[in-house]
């Protein structure tokens, strides 16, 4: 189970030295392939990795739990976790939070069955339909925005690809690696995916409990990595997080 899971980069920072590491608090995160995800051989991802060569820069021992993304934003807004490592970066948001370093980018897409009737290509045509966002997302907003009345919510992608297979939803919105990574990764076969015109950011970002001083080191490590080139690679390995907006 992914819930509940917890990392910790005290042993990844032992060869840093004790002087220069700091202990750093808990951050959390939801499952979201392809940008990070619980494999075979443990957590993978670009953005796991980025987080992984940022608390290195940064020398901070921090703790990343794996949480359905709802209780993720509870435990950010109460303060019980200094930051979240996959949080979309939208307009409503820009205030609350404080951003710390880009971890991919995703544009919004409906996910339907095949041979369910005409595949919905605007907002518009999803009213009248039952429609799987995932609880307390952007794209939950996004639809109540548009007046979609007929909302059924899910903890994770994986839970409302399934309720879309199995007829409970007529459509699936979401970001459309993470829908396709999670389809592939659970076997599913060919759904049909419209593109929506809604490009957003992948972002780590710090809540209220996160010092300014660490705020300031995390950015700070990551400008590091991204003059010595190290971002640049992680993204050369990584394409499928870096998806055009």
């Amino acid at each position: 189970m992914l819930n509940r899971r917890t990392l910790t980069l005290a042993g990844l920072l032992a060869g840093t030295g004790g002087a220069a590491r700091a202990m750093g608090g808990l951050w959390v995160c939801h499952d979201v392939p392809p940008y990070v995800w619980q494999g075979e051989r443990g957590m993978e991802g670009f953005a796991f990795r980025l987080y992984e060569q940022v608390a290195r820069q940064a020398g901070l021992a921090v703790q990343l739990q794996f949480v359905p993304f709802a209780r993720a934003l509870r435990m950010l807004e109460a303060g019980h976790a200094e930051a979240a490592l996959v949080f979309t970066r939208a307009p409503e948001r820009e205030a609350r939070f404080r951003w710390l370093f880009p971890v991919g980018r995703f544009r919004f897409a409906v996910f339907t069955l095949p041979g369910a009737g005409p595949a919905p290509s605007t907002i518009a045509q999803l009213k009248g339909l039952r429609v799987g966002s995932l609880r307390a997302s952007v794209g939950r907003g996004w639809l109540e925005q548009a007046g979609i009345a007929g909302v059924v919510e899910g903890k994770d992608y994986a839970e409302l690809l399934a309720l879309l297979r199995r007829g409970i939803v007529d459509a699936v919105v979401g970001p459309e690696a993470v829908l396709r990574s999670t389809e592939a990764r659970d076997g599913g076969v060919g759904l049909r995916v419209t593109l929506m015109d809604n490009g957003f950011d992948f972002y780590a970002a710090a809540g209220p409990a996160m010092p300014e001083a660490t705020v300031a080191r995390v950015r700070a490590a990551y400008q590091q990595l991204v003059d010595a080139g190290v971002v640049a690679q992680l993204r050369k390995a990584h394409p499928e997080a870096l998806a055009p907006g």
